[in-house]
């Protein structure tokens, strides 16, 4: 059995109940805005385009949450003193395990005309692989073990900081 020196994990499930939490916060925010928005041209308006656009974003949050149910695959993080592995059930392409001693370094980048953040990974093969950043996984407690595993490996400064270019 492999030790894990980092091991984040999120189903699809649990992303599942957080859209219905999602749909119900939206439901209770229209009945609010149906009792509270005042009788005025605007305020009919404003209403009219709810009654539209509500109903879309419940119905399609509720499809999402179903898809998600059924796939119920797991979102996957994980170091041990051998691998760097992510696996994304949801986009594959963003999926990769790489040897933990081949990873060269990983930088953090604010690139400030476009105001994107991104993590690359560069390998010593020259390869560069872009870390996912949108799940709720600990970049610290990552960077920590992936330092284990690897000491060279050259890590930014500070888990949350990015460099501007």
């Amino acid at each position: 059995m492999t030790t894990h020196y980092y091991l984040y994990e999120k189903t699809q499930r649990r992303t599942a109940m957080l859209l219905l939490l999602n749909m119900a916060i939206l439901l209770a925010m229209y009945v609010a805005a149906r009792k509270l928005i005042e009788p005025t041209e605007a305020g009919a308006q404003l209403i009219y385009w709810l009654n539209i656009a509500v109903p879309v974003v419940e119905f399609c949050l509720f499809l999402v949450a179903i898809l998600f149910w059924v796939q119920n695959g797991t979102f996957r993080i994980s170091v041990d003193a051998d691998r760097f592995e992510i696996v994304d059930p949801l986009f594959k392409s963003t999926s990769f395990s790489v040897p933990v001693r081949e990873i060269e370094k990983i930088r953090q980048i604010h690139q400030k005309h476009i105001h994107r953040n991104t993590i690359i990974m560069s390998m010593m093969s020259g390869e560069k692989i872009q870390i996912l950043q949108n799940y709720n996984y600990n970049r610290r407690k990552l960077y920590t073990a992936l330092a284990r595993a690897n000491p060279s490996i050259c890590l930014p400064e500070g888990a949350y900081r990015f460099k501007q270019v």
